[in-house]
């Protein structure tokens, strides 16, 4: 049974099914609605926005139905308008508050149309589950908005354009982090308008981003796209420093860590380069098994048109990020019930905001985040006050 819920505030409850709305509880046979809402954690749902591939409702409705849509949307919006010019603060309000219930009806129904209609001709996306944890993780992030220290960043606004370009930005509010699972070719999380851009916080000035509890952990996967590579070429790869092992088992001629570092990310971010030339990182098998026809397929369900000079780049950036998600996703699922939670996540790294009542956790969160499916991929550990400062530790 195709269903809405009315108002994405928890306060505000109204389910939409059958003609009808309850205003009480969601049903428990419903099976498929638009997109996720809090209220639907822990429940078997599809959501025909995933099933879409993350368009909008307008893009995603059937030509034949867009008339209906556009009329219903114009109707609400006239309602909403006509209270923001009574000078009403729709902040106190809901929805059912402000539209009738008569032209809610008419919506939902139409919502209900074109969820109807993907899903009897899209099919379910391989990694529809994923998708919803992520987004899930994301939305529960993005209630904890970001802390500045505002006299911090003043102070570095004096000297530093960017940090002066954050404060007006930022307008002493602390924002949240809202991320967008459908930003990227790939899968890779962008942010959306309005988000704290955590995604290029410039490092000098990140110390004036602090905990809300007692401290910053945070946990990188050291060379995560190097090992993706390895993995999905030989199913193994090594637990030591990746650019070491490089250096041991690729160069013949370079003892110097950071040298190999260079060198080989110089040949691994160009398909055009061949100073590498070794049995562990083969192109061509690599492409062979997972491009054809111009489309990348990933093994974490992913589905990716491309050319033959983007298709490894896709599969290694999606693949990689799309195993790091996963144990993030595992993660925030440890921490619920606990002070301590996941603040942020920014491409192959994991940042938690701690309460010391929770710093027994630990090792169990490090072993979460390095146990992917794609193997055992080593991390490093930092700790700090705020999101600059922060040193390597060790609990082993």
């Amino acid at each position: 049974m195709i269903f809405q819920i009315l108002d994405d505030r928890k306060e505000c409850y109204g389910v939409y099914s059958n003609g009808k709305f309850r205003y009480d509880r969601i049903p428990e046979n419903v099976t498929g609605t638009w997109s996720w809402d809090q209220r639907l954690i822990g429940r078997s749902i599809d959501y025909a926005s995933v099933y879409s591939g993350g368009k909008t409702l307008s893009a995603a409705c059937p030509e034949a139905l867009r008339p209906r849509l556009e009329k219903r949307e114009e109707r609400i919006r006239s309602f909403i308008n006509a209270a923001v010019n009574s000078k009403i603060k729709l902040d106190d309000l809901c929805m059912f508050d402000i539209v009738p219930e008569q032209h809610l009806m008419h919506y939902c129904e139409i919502k209900n149309e074109i969820c109807s209609w993907i899903f009897e001709r899209y099919d379910r996306p391989a990694n529809h589950d994923f998708l919803v944890d992520l987004h899930q993780m994301s939305h529960q992030i993005a209630q904890n908005p970001v802390i500045i220290d505002q006299n911090t960043l003043k102070k570095a606004s004096k000297i530093d354009q960017k940090a002066l370009a954050l404060l007006n930005n930022l307008n002493g509010q602390n924002r949240p982090i809202l991320y967008n699972a459908w930003g990227s070719k790939t899968g890779r999380l962008t942010l959306k308008n309005g988000s704290f851009p955590i995604m290029n916080l410039k490092k000098d000035i990140a110390n004036c981003v602090v905990p809300k509890n007692d401290l910053f952990i945070q946990f990188d996967i050291n060379g995560a796209e190097i090992r993706t590579f390895i993995s999905l070429s030989t199913g193994t790869h090594p637990a030591v420093d990746i650019h070491e092992w490089n250096m041991e088992n690729v160069f013949d001629d370079i003892t110097d860590r950071d040298q190999a570092k260079k060198k080989f990310l110089a040949w691994f971010y160009n398909p055009n380069s061949s100073v590498v030339n070794s049995e562990h990182y083969n192109r061509d098998l690599l492409l062979k098994k997972y491009y054809n026809n111009n489309v990348v397929r990933t093994p974490f369900g992913r589905s990716i048109e491309a050319d033959d000079f983007h298709a490894l780049n896709y599969l290694l950036q999606s693949s990689s990020s799309d195993n790091c998600m996963l144990q993030c996703i595992k993660i925030n699922k440890f921490l619920n019930n606990n002070k301590s939670f996941v603040h942020s996540v920014v491409h192959d790294s994991l940042t938690i905001d701690l309460s010391f009542d929770d710093r027994s956790l630990l090792p169990q969160i490090q072993e979460i985040f390095e146990d992917t499916q794609l193997g055992w991929f080593r991390s490093s550990v930092h700790a700090g006050h705020n999101l600059r400062d922060l040193k390597e530790i060790s609990w082993s």
